[in-house]
């Protein structure tokens, strides 16, 4: 592992007098003292107190040992008010119609936050969240192997002459009603007209009571295409998983890039590519930013707070996210070996948190941003649609805490639309000079990289 030191900034406190460890950059780093002028200036808009103070206030209940206990209504209001200030946002609308409309929609989907919290704790205990685990692994295992052989063609072409980078996409599915189907095929429409064309697309069937057969028929690639079903249903966690192990046991070693999206979202033609590129740059994970499919006002309040986005942090590198959201995903089979997601999450929800942390704490890799990856994503429509969307965050967000209690929101940023990392200014204007300046600009450079805009 090679050091950057980061010097302290005495006016703030975007950068403390710490050491940041990453196994990309070379020992070739020694820091000027920076002129600060450019951190207040990225932070031109923000209260540092406030910014500093809204962490510990909203999240003070969410401990692993806290948010296992059930809000009472009086602490779901409060927490309501709380998000419904705009204070407490990382950005608010110019318009005074749309900041309405998302203070509206903020305590909608906080309460459904707080009562999912509510419904797992009467719920829920330690017991059977392993009892599901347990039996959740087990269909994931008898899935996969009953599946290894089904598809000999699919599993040579991917196997290929192992010289070269493989590019593959996994979609789980799970269809209650014939419009979940019609979303099925527009993303299996998107996926046939991508730049880059993956050798395969696994569509992993959670146990849909609605035949998906309809969408498949259209897809032009049928070589390409492989439908496995679930045994029984254990939610997109267990159903990811078996598409990853399939691809890497089909691999045979082979370096895979794999793509991974959600049965209602719509990739950008160059979402393949683009991931692709940014794996070349970093292998590891990456996600790109995820808008609404639908102009409403439901869809703008997504896109505005970035709630499929991802979050970062000052204390991490340009371009490194906390954590990316898996309707808009790819990992390198090179960087996170067999790390699969973990099937205890029956419900979508935090499951791609918990494997973009368990990444960063047991391989070291990181989850990075890639704006080119654009995903255009069909949200739960309505405020009912807000509401239990923010219902399974919270229900699923104390299993991530029982499992990670060393993982907080606290210090992190969303990511919003058309990002610009304010990281990156920092990094600019504290360029070395002299005999590593080459090489210093030559990693900024492939930074940069990762914020190349999407192509219309």
């Amino acid at each position: 592992m090679t050091t950057i030191v980061v010097p302290h900034c005495p006016r703030c406190v975007v950068f403390g007098s710490h050491v940041i460890r990453q196994p990309w950059m070379p020992r070739i780093f020694s820091w000027p003292q920076p002129d600060h002028s450019h951190v207040e200036l990225a932070l031109r808009h923000h209260d540092r107190k406030r910014v500093a103070r809204v962490p510990l206030r909203c999240y003070a209940n969410s401990d692993s040992v806290n948010i296992a206990k059930a809000p009472t209504w009086k602490a779901t209001l409060a927490g309501a008010a709380f998000w419904a200030n705009t204070r407490n946002w990382d950005q608010v609308p110019r318009s005074w119609y749309w900041t309405m409309v998302f203070v509206f929609l903020k305590v909608v989907g906080t309460i459904g936050g707080f009562r999912g919290r509510a419904n797992f704790s009467k719920q829920s205990a330690l017991d059977p969240l392993l009892h599901r685990r347990a039996h959740a692994s087990k269909v994931v295992d008898t899935t996969a192997s009953e599946h290894l052989d089904r598809f000999p063609d699919l599993a040579h072409r991917i196997a290929g002459d192992g010289t070269s980078t493989g590019l593959a996409v996994v979609l789980p599915a799970y269809a209650r009603k014939s419009s979940d189907v019609d979303e099925l095929r527009a993303t299996l429409a998107a996926l046939a007209q991508q730049t880059a064309v993956p050798e395969a697309v696994l569509i992993v069937d959670d146990a849909s009571p609605v035949d998906l057969s309809p969408a498949l028929a259209d897809f032009p690639h049928a070589g390409k295409l492989a439908h496995v079903r679930m045994k029984q249903n254990t939610g997109p966690a267990g159903a990811r998983s078996v598409g990853l192990r399939l691809l890497r046991s089909w691999a045979a070693g082979r370096r895979l890039v794999i793509c991974l999206t959600d049965s209602d979202a719509v990739p950008h033609g160059r979402w393949c590519e683009a991931m692709l590129e940014a794996q070349g740059l970093f292998p590891g994970i990456v996600c790109g930013p995820t808008l609404s499919l639908v102009d409403s006002h439901v869809g703008r309040f997504h896109d505005h707070f970035g709630n499929l986005n991802g979050r970062w942090r000052w204390e991490d590198h340009p371009g490194v996210l906390l954590y990316g959201c898996t309707c808009n995903f790819s990992v390198d089979t090179s960087a996170v070996g067999t790390l699969e997601f973990d099937p205890v999450f029956s419900r979508a929800g935090f499951e791609d948190i918990e494997f973009c942390w368990r990444a960063r704490k047991s391989l070291g890799v990181m989850t990075r941003y890639c704006e080119g990856a654009h995903v255009r994503h069909e949200y739960d429509r309505g405020l009912s649609g807000l509401y239990n969307q923010f219902w399974k965050y919270g229900n699923t967000e104390p299993i991530m805490a029982w499992m990670h209690p060393d993982f907080s929101f606290q210090g992190s940023s969303s990511v919003v639309t058309g990002f610009r990392d304010p990281r990156l200014q920092v990094l600019a204007v504290n360029m070395p000079q002299g005999p590593n300046a080459a090489a210093a600009k030559a990693i900024f450079e492939k930074i940069m990289r990762l914020f190349k805009q999407v192509q219309p």
